[in-house]
C-alpha cells in the first residue's frame, strides 16, 4: 500500500489551509500534467490524496509521471494501489501490466493485461498483449520469431506434440504388407511410429483406389537427434520433395518407407544395405527422381544418435547422379554454410544479362546498387545495365547517371519514363527494350552486404551474378531469388511461401525466415541452402528473356504489390520451378524507395491474385513443412500457432 502523508493538521502560529474538492485538485493535476507541467501536477495530486487517500484515478495519473520520470517500482507501486482501490478505471491495470512486462514479469503482465481488458472491452488490442506475456510466460522469455531453441522445443513436447498410438500387445510392432522401411544405422524409431505409419499408408492406399490411381511410391516423416543424455532436441520438419532442396541436403537417407511393387517396376529392388552409406544415397537420389514425390507425415518419428555423415564421398555420389541428369553442373561440395548441406554449383549460361534498375532519384541508393553490379565486371557472363528513370528531378541523380555512363568498361544505358509509378510497367518496358537472354530485375535499393555475416562466407566480389545466371540458364528453372538481408544483417527475403498468410502479417505470401539471424537453425538452417519456393521477390530476380515475355512479363495491373508473386505462380502454373541461392547474398534497404505499401493497395492485389490463381495461391505443399504453423515465417510447429504469441 502507498502511504499518504497528510499536512493537514494544524500547528500553534501556522495557517490552516482550507479543505479543497479531491475532484477539482484531481481536474486540475491532469490539465497541469497535460501542460507539460509535472511539479505542479505532482503537487496538485499529491494534495488530491490528502483529500481522498483512495482517489484510485489520481494514484494512476501519480503512477504515469513516475514511469515517465524513469522510477518504474513506484510507479508500480502506484498502479497497484489505484487498482486496488479502483479496479473499475481498467488503464491502471494496464499500465501494471506494462511495467511488469518491462521488469520480465510476464505471468503477472499477462494477469494484469487480462484484467485490463475485462474492464476495457473496447479496447481489444489490450488482449493480444495478454496472449503475448502468457506465450513469454510458458517459454521462459523466448520468443517464438527468433526461432524454435532446444528450450522451446522441450516445452512444446511436454505439452503440445500429440501423443503416437500406444504399441499393441508385446511384439515388436510390423510394417503394413507391400511396403520396405529403410533407416540409417543411427537413426531410432519413436515407440508407436510403426502403428501411425501403418494408418497413414491404410489411408493413402484407400484414397488412390477411391481415386483410381496409385498410392504414394514412398512416405517420410520429421524428425530430431538425441543428444548424449538421450534429451531431444534440434528438431527438423521437413517440407516435400522438390529437387534443388532435396539435392542441397538429402532428408530420406535417416527414415524412409518404400512401395515393393513400385521399386520392382522402376528396377530399384533391392535397395543397397545402409552399411553402404555412397550406394545408399546414390540409390535414393535415383529412386526420388523417378517418383517427383512421395508422401510427407508431418509427425517426428525417428531419432538420430550420431554426427552428421562426411560430405566429401556423398558430395561426389550428389555430382554424379545430377550429370547423370544431364544437368550442367559444375560442381558439388559441402557448403561453407551448412555443417551438413551442400553447396551446387552451376556452369554459367552462355549470352550476356541484362539488368534492370528502376529508380526515381535516391542518388545514395543508385550509387551503392550500380557499385555492386561494376564488381562483376570482367566475369562471365557479361552484362548491360538499363537504368529505367521514372521521373527524377534532382541534379544530383542526373550527376551520377552521366558519370556511369562514362566509365569504361562498364555499359549502362538510361531510358526516361516520366509516368505514374508502375514497377511492373517499368520493368516491363526495360526487358523489351533489351535483347540479352538473361534479365535480372534488381531495385536501387539493393547492393553488397558490406561484410561476413555469421555462418555467410564473404564469396569473392560478383560472384553472385555468376551464380544467379548459371541457375536461371537450366532450362527447368523459371527464375532466380538472392538471399537478400536487413541492414541488421537479419533475413529480408530467402524465399515467397503462399498458403500461409494470415491477418497478421503480409496477406499475400510470406518471406519465409524473415527477421531470423542468418545462423539460425529452423528447418535446418535451410535458408543456407539452395531451395525451391512458390516465387521470389522482384527486388532480386533473374529469369529468362523469352520466357518473361512469353508470360507478358509483370502483371501491370498490380503496380507494386503482389506482381512478383503473381509470375512466380504463373511459372509454377507452366511447370517451371523458382529457387533461391544463399551463394547470392545481397543486402536490401526495403521500402527505402517507396516507402510502405498502403493497405488498400494490398488488399487489391490479392483480390487479383486470388481470382487469377486460387490454387496455386492456397498452396504451401510441398515448400513448407505441413509440421510448422500457418501465419508465421519463423518456422514455429502448428501446435505453437496462438495468432498472438511472440
Amino acid at each position: 500500500m502507498v502511504s499518504i502523508r497528510s499536512s493537514g493538521q494544524a500547528t500553534r502560529g501556522t495557517l490552516v489551509q482550507p479543505v479543497a474538492d479531491p475532484g477539482s485538485l484531481f481536474a486540475a493535476g491532469r490539465r497541469a500534467d497535460e501542460a507539460g507541467d509535472a511539479a505542479a501536477a505532482e503537487a496538485l495530486l499529491w494534495r488530491c490524496l490528502c483529500e481522498d487517500p483512495a482517489h484510485g484515478a489520481a494514484l494512476h495519473l501519480l503512477g504515469v509521471i513516475r514511469a515517465r520520470q524513469g522510477r518504474p517500482e513506484q510507479a508500480l507501486a502506484l498502479q497497484r494501489e489505484s487498482l486496488r482501490v479502483d479496479p473499475s478505471i481498467g488503464w491502471n491495470a494496464f499500465r501494471c501490466g506494462e511495467l511488469l512486462q518491462a521488469r520480465g514479469s510476464w505471468r503477472e503482465a499477462a494477469g494484469a493485461y487480462a484484467q485490463a481488458r475485462r474492464r476495457l472491452p473496447a479496447e481489444a488490442w489490450i488482449g493480444r498483449l495478454q496472449a503475448a506475456m502468457e506465450g513469454k510466460a510458458a517459454l521462459g522469455g523466448e520468443e517464438l520469431r527468433h526461432g524454435l531453441t532446444d528450450r522451446s522445443y522441450a516445452w512444446w513436447i511436454a505439452r503440445l506434440e500429440p501423443p503416437l498410438p500406444a504399441p499393441q500387445g508385446l511384439q515388436p510392432e510390423r510394417l503394413r504388407p507391400g511396403w520396405l522401411l529403410l533407416q540409417a544405422p543411427d537413426a531410432v524409431l519413436r515407440p508407436g511410429a510403426i502403428g501411425l505409419i501403418n494408418a497413414a499408408l491404410q489411408q493413402a492406399e484407400a484414397a488412390a483406389q477411391a481415386a483410381g490411381s496409385e498410392p504414394p511410391p514412398w512416405l517420410s516423416c520429421d524428425e530430431d537427434r538425441l543428444s548424449a543424455r538421450g534429451r531431444r532436441h534440434d528438431p527438423w520438419f521437413k517440407p516435400g520433395w522438390t529437387p534443388e532442396t532435396f539435392w542441397s541436403l538429402p532428408w530420406l537417407e535417416s527414415f524412409s518407407v518404400w512401395r515393393i511393387d513400385w521399386l520392382r517396376r522402376h528396377d530399384l529392388w533391392p535397395p543397397p544395405p545402409a552399411s553402404d552409406a555412397a550406394a545408399r544415397l546414390a540409390w535414393l537420389l535415383r529412386a526420388s527422381s523417378r517418383s517427383q514425390g512421395g508422401l510427407s507425415l508431418s509427425r517426428v518419428l525417428v531419432h538420430r544418435r550420431g554426427p552428421a555423415p562426411e560430405r566429401r564421398e556423398r558430395a561426389r555420389v550428389i555430382g554424379a547422379h545430377l550429370r547423370g541428369l544431364n544437368e550442367p553442373i559444375a560442381a558439388v561440395r559441402p557448403s561453407p554454410m551448412h555443417p551438413e548441406g551442400f553447396q551446387l554449383q552451376w556452369r554459367p549460361a552462355p549470352g550476356p544479362i541484362g539488368v534492370v534498375v528502376p529508380t526515381r532519384d535516391r542518388p545514395d541508393l543508385l550509387a551503392r546498387c550500380l557499385d555492386t553490379l561494376r564488381r562483376c565486371c570482367g566475369q562471365a557472363p557479361p552484362f548491360e545495365v538499363l537504368v529505367i528513370d521514372n521521373g527524377s528531378r534532382l541534379q544530383a541523380t542526373a550527376a551520377l547517371l552521366a558519370s556511369w555512363r562514362e566509365r569504361p568498361g562498364f555499359r549502362l544505358a538510361v531510358h526516361r519514363l516520366d509516368a505514374p509509378f508502375n514497377w511492373s510497367r517499368l520493368n516491363n518496358t526495360a526487358a523489351r527494350r533489351l535483347r540479352e537472354p538473361l534479365l535480372l530485375f534488381l531495385n536501387n535499393d539493393v547492393h553488397q552486404p558490406p561484410a561476413a555475416t555469421g555462418r555467410l562466407r564473404a564469396a569473392p566480389a560478383g560472384a553472385w551474378l555468376q551464380e544467379m545466371a548459371g541457375l536461371a540458364g537450366r532450362p527447368a528453372i523459371g527464375a532466380v531469388g538472392a538471399l537478400l538481408l536487413q541492414a541488421s544483417g537479419r533475413i529480408q527475403h530467402s524465399g515467397m511461401q503462399t498458403g500461409l498468410a494470415s491477418p497478421l502479417a503480409d496477406p499475400i505470401a510470406l518471406h519465409a525466415y524473415r527477421d531470423l539471424p542468418v545462423d539460425h537453425e529452423v528447418h535446418r538452417g535451410r535458408s543456407r541452402l539452395l531451395t525451391t519456393w512458390p516465387a521470389v521477390t522482384g527486388a532480386c530476380l533473374m529469369t529468362r528473356r523469352e520466357l518473361f515475355l512469353s508470360l507478358g512479363g509483370f502483371d501491370e495491373s498490380l503496380p507494386l504489390e503482389g506482381n512478383d508473386v503473381a509470375y512466380g505462380l504463373a511459372l509454377q502454373r507452366r511447370g517451371y520451378r523458382v529457387v533461391v541461392t544463399p551463394h547470392a547474398t545481397l543486402q536490401h534497404r526495403e521500402t527505402s524507395s517507396r516507402g510502405p505499401a498502403r493497405p488498400r493497395e494490398v488488399q487489391q492485389a490479392l483480390a487479383t491474385l486470388q481470382r487469377r490463381f486460387p490454387a496455386e495461391l492456397a498452396r504451401r505443399h510441398p515448400w513448407w513443412p505441413e509440421a510448422s504453423g500457418r501465419g508465421f515465417c519463423d518456422g514455429r510447429p502448428r501446435e505453437f500457432s496462438h495468432p498472438h504469441w511472440l
